[in-house]
């Protein structure tokens, strides 16, 4: 019997029907912290040691080489930091999504950043879009680059300048898959293909509580437009509508992998999106690759090649886990060696991710959010004593922020179906402690992505200043 089973508790088939009566919401650690509410983010630490290099890792996590090529894994230690800046106020609860756009800034180089987190109407700032009449837009911006520089507290750091207006990009597709359970998650910049005319700029989104939105059924995550928001195209599922594919295996991170890559595991494909969402497509199910996937997944898909695009997105699955429910992750009764995924948890949240090379050694990184506790969820008479949120959700508190490495060859091995793709595990993990929030943050991390040309590593952190206020920084390192 797990050990979170204490003396009142409910049998574990009573916790399981009750959680899936109510709707298993899981944790969105926003500004909130665990539980699908929000709640107060009691954890506005400050970084007294910003000068510090030194990273927490656990290496060679992965016994078992999966086909991988250990001699050619990037590592940690590779990554030298440069410093952080701050992004403008109207960032501030969102930088979920992050892009490179070599062209910004007059040819310099920028950053797009996704704005709030949300769907958002013009007419109403600061307002979720719960109301149909609304006009309801998923938004970016391009801020420059600055020097990076380290203080001790984030208030004292440099504040990248915005280019131009942000911009709605979506055309108001994402509002119709829904208005209010959804997160703008990430974004990425590609050349125009093709037929084309313009650069494009491809967005994604999560549906946070799809179980209780759509149901079992899947449903698109990606889009695409101009640079200025016009054009845009879609919403696209990525894959057929069968298993392995779902869209609840998608959106939460977008990014690009090199040619070279593409050509070699993919068939050419190379935007990989991905998520994790350990709920089984419907119901109980001991082992299933229908639906979510309990821990994160990557799925490459081709970019278009036209201006006026429809159809499903021609996908490959990369990576993705199992679902045991409960024996995996059920609420209060999951044991985490039934998982495929180490120490999976239903509140990790792994929200950036990025092909990240050196020149010799490469890697695909994915950064989130870890549950490091068990799998409580807080409904009476259970009481997970969450120190980040009280809501009646998935709790699994400690928390960190983490930083996953996966070796590319092994991902391209099981891309070619030479193995399974839950064999695959992170062969790193990185803690980086330049990050202000240390401890049990309640705040997820946001957005990542990597500037090739001038090997710099750019990451999001999320949740500074509060829950009122919910600052971003964005760290860089170097390579």
């Amino acid at each position: 019997m797990s050990s979170s089973l204490r003396k009142g508790v409910p049998s574990v088939l009573e916790v399981v029907l009750l959680a899936l009566a109510i709707g298993i919401t899981g944790c969105r650690p926003t500004g909130g912290g665990g539980g699908g509410d929000g709640g107060a983010n009691v954890n506005d630490n400050t970084n007294t040691n910003a000068n510090t290099n030194e990273n927490t890792n656990d290496n060679n996590l992965n016994e078992n080489d999966n086909g991988g090529e250990p001699g050619e894994r990037l590592q940690p230690a590779d990554l030298t930091y440069q410093g952080a800046f701050r992004l403008p106020d109207e960032f501030n609860w969102g930088a979920l999504g992050l892009a490179f756009y070599p062209g910004g800034n007059g040819g310099a180089g920028a950053l797009l950043v996704t704005g709030f987190e949300g769907l958002t109407d013009p007419d109403h700032p600061g307002e979720t879009c719960w109301d149909p009449s609304w006009d309801c837009y998923a938004h970016y911006g391009q801020v420059s680059i600055p020097a990076p520089a380290r203080e001790a507290t984030w208030e004292d750091l440099p504040v990248a300048a915005r280019v131009g207006e942000m911009t709605a990009f979506d055309g108001g597709l994402a509002s119709t898959v829904h208005r209010e359970y959804l997160f703008v998650s990430d974004l990425e910049f590609v050349a125009r293909r093709g037929t084309q005319t313009r650069d494009k700029l491809y967005g994604s989104i999560s549906l946070w509580y799809a179980e209780g939105v759509v149901g079992e059924n899947t449903f698109p995550t990606v889009w695409f437009a101009n640079l200025d928001g016009t054009g845009a195209q879609g919403m696209f599922q990525v894959g057929p509508d069968e298993a392995p594919y779902h869209g609840r295996k998608m959106g939460a991170y977008l990014f690009h992998v090199p040619e070279w890559y593409a050509n070699q595991y993919l068939g050419g494909r190379t935007l990989v999106t991905g998520r994790s969402r350990g709920t089984p497509q419907d119901g109980m199910e001991p082992l299933t690759i229908r639906g979510g996937s309990q821990g994160p997944t990557l799925f490459a898909f081709h970019a278009w090649d036209t201006d006026a695009a429809s159809g499903n997105l021609d996908a490959l699955p990369m990576l993705y886990y199992r679902v045991a429910f409960p024996g995996c992750a059920g609420p209060n009764v999951g044991d985490p060696e039934e998982c495929d995924y180490p120490d999976f948890t239903m509140c990790d949240d792994w929200t950036g991710g990025a092909f990240v090379d050196n020149g010799e050694r490469h890697a695909i990184l994915l950064l989130g959010y870890k549950g490091l506790g068990e799998n409580c969820y807080d409904e009476p008479p259970v009481e997970c004593n969450d120190p980040c949120s009280d809501a009646h959700a998935y709790h699994c508190q400690p928390y960190e922020r983490q930083v996953i490495f996966y070796d590319v060859a092994a991902l391209g091995r099981s891309a070619l179906g030479q193995q399974d793709p839950w064999v695959v595990v992170p062969y790193a993990i990185w803690r980086p402690t330049e990050f202000y929030l240390q401890g049990n943050p309640c705040t997820n991390a946001g957005g990542m992505t990597f500037d090739a040309a001038a090997r710099r590593l750019f990451l999001v952190e999320r949740g500074l200043g509060g829950v009122d206020t919910n600052a971003i920084v964005v760290h860089v390192w170097s390579l």
